[in-house]
């Protein structure tokens, strides 16, 4: 019966999820980033979507519905995961919720990224091992022709190894790492200039602020464990790598932040096993931390899904802090409702137009007024956002 109720508010988890990503995604336009990946699909991200695309057509829920339907094999995943490491259906439930509820994930969860695939492998590389005792070595292989970010996993699979006793699995792991290097290679270079705090920045907006705090609490209790799980091992690795190379200059964030997900599962296990081990009345300095936490977890996730009206309280549409995710869409509309289907403009936001059909040539487009010029606003919910003008 209790078996059969936490899958019911799994399904209930999933279908909220995808009802509140899909009402996210028909407000989004599509940015320069992720024009570059679709227009020169050479990555997961940009293949997949041009396959989307091809078989739905050209339109924003084509473009982003492979990554919501990763998202949520990803959320069970996580769930399965959790399951097996955690002691109760219910933390495993908790896990998934999480999971779905971080800024992070919904973000890869509808951009044109690696970050689902990244998840995705990684999850299944943890489930296996937890459930065989056994290193997928073919799962292996597949990662390192995916993403450079895997050159994380296999450094981490070495210090798993040597903590283990494996020397195969040194051997191997130190292998793909320089074949994952030879083929995607790692971009260090130019003068050195710090962005650790940068970096940091990005990663309590990934996790929210407090839970960020707690995941690296949760790192470091874990060190002094005489048994650490490969959970553990990647998220140190890369958190380590991103700290590392952030003291000498700018990380993809979307490249390697998506690994630290799978701590996720230690994170809960050492909040619940320290919970649980105290009686009722002694159990305030653990809940109204949590409560506090997940409120601004809550607040942080909100402010996601709802970017699109807080656009009413900035004075410049650009000062927003997702602005290159919308308008695009907007602009593309209203110039073939004026029947214009080639305009000249800059160059980022040509490439997002080209997705929606305006081709490069004729008018000239432009946010800067000039004389005898058409123009046209872009209103979200009855405030002006910006205005555009088109002249010869």
């Amino acid at each position: 019966m209790e078996q059969t109720r936490n899958y019911f508010w799994l399904f209930a988890l999933l279908v909220s999820s995808s009802c509140a990503l899909l009402w996210l995604s028909s407000t989004l336009s599509i940015s320069y980033d992720e024009a570059q990946s679709f227009f020169n699909a050479k990555d997961f991200g940009g293949i997949v979507s041009r396959l989307s695309v091809q078989l739905f057509g050209q339109n924003d829920f084509a473009l982003r519905l492979p990554f919501l339907l990763l998202h949520l094999c990803n959320t069970l995943l996580m769930f399965y995961l959790a399951k097996g490491f955690l002691k109760r259906n219910t933390d495993a439930l908790f896990c998934a919720l999480l999971f779905c509820l971080l800024p992070g994930v919904n973000a890869v969860a509808l951009l044109v990224t690696n970050g689902g695939i990244v998840i995705a492998l990684t999850l299944i590389l943890c489930l296996w091992v937890q459930k065989y005792n056994a290193i997928p070595y073919w799962l292996l292989l597949v990662m390192a022709f995916v993403d450079k970010s895997f050159a994380l996993v296999f450094v981490a699979l070495i210090f798993y190894g040597i903590a283990n006793k494996n020397t195969r699995l040194i051997v191997l792991s130190l292998l793909l790492f320089a074949l994952n290097m030879y083929v995607y290679g790692l971009e260090i270079g130019g003068r050195p200039s710090g962005y650790f705090l940068d970096s940091n920045g990005h990663l309590l907006l990934i996790f929210s602020p407090l839970l960020y705090l707690y995941f690296l609490y949760t790192l470091y209790r874990y060190f002094n464990a005489k048994a650490k799980s490969l959970m553990w091992y990647i998220a140190s690795v890369s958190l380590g790598f991103i700290w590392l190379l952030s003291l000498r200059q700018r990380v993809q964030m979307e490249t390697f932040a998506p690994l630290l997900i799978v701590g996720i599962p230690l994170m809960v296990s050492l909040y619940f096993s320290g919970l649980r081990v105290r009686l009722p009345q002694f159990r305030a300095r653990y809940t109204i931390p949590f409560l506090m936490t997940f409120l601004v977890l809550l607040i942080l996730s909100g402010t996601l899904f709802l970017s699109k009206p807080l656009f009413v309280l900035f004075p410049n549409a650009n000062e927003h802090f997702a602005s290159r995710h919308f308008i695009a869409k907007e602009i593309a509309q209203e110039l073939k409702n004026r029947g214009f289907y080639r305009v000249k403009t800059e160059k980022k936001m040509q490439e997002r137009l080209r997705f929606y059909g305006i081709a490069r040539g004729g008018v000239q487009l432009s946010s800067i007024k000039k004389a005898n010029a058409q123009s046209f606003s872009i209103e979200y919910y009855g405030k002006k956002i910006i205005t555009y003008y088109l002249y010869e």
